[in-house]
């Protein structure tokens, strides 16, 4: 099974997704990994409970996180694969650590829908927050294919525009669904079909959406990698997503989690490159 991506991550690559805040990544795992992954997958369905964490969407799809905690095919696939490498050259980062995976299996006639949203509820600040979406099966217009709104990442970076705990409480998105034949609106939808061993990259502020799963006979199953890298610093809130194992009240806000058990490091820039990022030397958040 492959250790680098299987296909160069490009330049036109890490282009798109600055501007973007979302990228297709075609073909970077190889059949070894997708096989693996999908019996995994198969008995995370059968006995959810035995795996990881139930998420809130678990219901009429199997929705379940921290697959890589237990030792088996999850961790396997975070710890020797190539999905580190992929990020890390994507957002410009030197040092990728893991922290929160997530399973989403959409059977064949799944009513469930997931509202338009951003990942705004991860205890961090900063740009480095990504989610890499690996298909284990074939994804489609059908079967529930996720939908991004380019560009609006950078919006809500410039205006510090985020939901919740992290936020000032007011920020709220626009109806996505009334503006999709606005011609004056200033951003525009996108979406890919994909194939097992394709990924999606994207920005921790980008809103996605995916509709229920209309086919009657294709399940549609992915993995989600969440990660940060260097510009990544605690941020400390009741209410945001809690990393097992840590006390987040306890952090220090607006510096960069150190490697640990809980976040450990997958993947670092090779020596003998330059470095990508250079960090800042104050904490402020």
């Amino acid at each position: 099974m492959n250790k680098h991506p299987l296909n160069p991550i490009t330049e036109q690559h890490i282009a798109d997704y600055r501007r973007d805040g979302v990228v297709c990544l075609r073909q970077m795992f190889d059949a070894g990994w997708v096989a693996l992954l999908r019996e995994a997958a198969a008995e995370v369905v059968k006995r959810p409970g035995d795996f990881g964490m139930t998420g809130p969407s678990h219901g009429s799809m199997t929705s379940v996180a921290f697959l890589w905690r237990k030792s088996g095919a999850f961790r396997d696939f975070i710890q020797n694969s190539p999905a580190g490498e992929i990020i890390g050259r994507v957002i410009g980062a030197d040092t990728i650590q893991m922290f929160h995976d997530h399973l989403f299996h959409k059977p064949a006639g799944s009513p469930q829908v997931m509202p338009w949203h951003a990942d705004h509820l991860w205890p961090f600040t900063g740009s480095m927050v990504p989610n890499l979406w690996v298909a284990l099966s074939p994804v489609n217009r059908e079967n529930g294919r996720i939908e991004f709104v380019a560009g609006y990442h950078d919006f809500c970076q410039r205006t510090g525009s985020r939901f919740g705990p992290a936020g000032d409480g007011t920020f709220r998105f626009p109806d996505f669904e009334a503006e999709r034949n606005n011609p004056a609106f200033p951003f525009c939808f996108v979406t890919w079909d994909l194939e097992p061993g394709d990924a999606v990259l994207f920005h921790v502020d980008i809103p996605h959406y995916s509709k229920g799963n209309e086919s009657p006979t294709l399940d549609r199953t992915g993995l989600a990698i969440r990660v940060i890298g260097d510009d990544s610093y605690w941020c400390p809130r009741e209410g945001l997503t809690k990393v097992p194992g840590l006390d987040l009240l306890s952090q220090p806000e607006g510096v960069h989690p150190p490697p640990s058990e809980f976040l450990p490091v997958i993947w670092h820039r090779p020596a003998g490159e330059p470095r990508a990022f250079i960090r800042r030397t104050d904490t402020a958040a």
